[in-house]
C-alpha cells in the first residue's frame, strides 16, 4: 500500500515538546540534593571505560541540563517565576492575589520559552 500525500507529509514518529522535556530535568534537578552529582563529572565518550553506567551519565546531563533552565527560571520575575514554581509541582500556593494564575503562567511560560529558544545549552531542543 501506497502512502497518501497526507501521510508522507506526517512525521513518522511524534516529536517530544521540547519545553516539557527541559521542564521535567529541571524539576529533577530542582528535586535533588546535591549530593549525587559526583566528583568525577562527566567523562568524554573516548574516555569512558568498557563498564561504564550509562544511566548515571545521562542522569547527570539531565541533571546539568536542569541547572541551565533553573538559571533562566531565576532570571525571571518574581510573579512569573512563582507561575513555573507552581506549574510543575516545585510550590502548591498561589501568593499573588491580585493577579489571575493562568494569565501569569501564560505570559511566564512565553517567556521563559524565548529564553529557552536564546540559550545556547537548550537551543538546540527547539526546532
Amino acid at each position: 500500500r501506497r502512502a497518501r500525500r497526507e501521510e508522507a507529509a506526517q512525521p513518522a514518529f511524534n516529536q517530544p515538546d521540547p519545553y516539557a522535556m527541559l521542564m521535567a530535568c529541571w524539576v529533577d534537578y530542582m528535586r535533588t540534593d546535591g549530593r549525587d552529582m559526583g566528583s568525577r563529572g562527566m567523562k568524554l565518550a573516548g574516555d569512558c571505560e568498557a563498564g561504564r553506567d550509562l544511566h548515571q551519565e545521562q542522569r547527570l546531563a539531565d541533571i546539568r541540563m536542569g541547572e541551565a533552565v533553573n538559571a533562566m527560571v531565576e532570571s525571571l520575575s518574581i510573579q512569573y517565576r512563582w507561575a513555573i514554581y507552581r506549574s510543575q509541582g516545585i510550590s502548591t500556593a498561589w501568593r499573588f492575589q491580585n493577579a489571575s494564575y493562568t494569565d501569569v503562567l501564560t505570559a511566564a511560560r512565553d517567556e521563559l520559552e524565548k529564553k529557552l529558544r536564546a540559550h545556547v545549552a537548550t537551543r538546540l531542543y527547539f526546532p
